[in-house]
């Protein structure tokens, strides 16, 4: 068994069983909401709560299951930043080039001009 694929599809049926975890909470909430609202007012309030979370639980249920914004979608968006970076001249990390690191250090001030440490007590 290819454990790439493997490690994929568990965390694919995590993210889903947590979904349908929110979704119960979801749906517990509202009935819990929406009891308390007949009790307390006569201003159907709970509609706001149950609307809220439904927003939100509908872009968790996008999240887990959209194939556009997966990530399928993450891994293209990362491949065309790295050939992005390849292709690009200018770009050089400076992590790599050690004697600009030690340039950039050498060439920082010691101490901000017109400051003491006893102006930051």
């Amino acid at each position: 068994m290819d454990y790439h694929i493997y490690k994929k599809a568990k965390k694919r049926v995590k993210d889903k069983r947590r979904f349908y975890t929110h979704v119960i909470s979801w749906a517990i909430m509202s009935v819990f909401f929406i009891l308390l609202n007949i009790f307390t007012s006569n201003f159907f309030w709970a509609i706001f709560p149950i609307l809220g979370w439904g927003i939100m639980l509908a872009f968790h249920g996008i999240k887990v299951f959209s194939t556009v914004y997966g990530d399928e979608w993450e891994e293209r968006e990362i491949e065309k930043e790295m050939e992005k970076l390849r292709r690009n001249e200018n770009f050089r990390t400076t992590y790599e080039d050690e004697s600009y690191i030690e340039l950039k250090l050498k060439s920082m001030p010691k101490e901000p001009r017109g400051s003491r440490d006893s102006d930051f007590v």
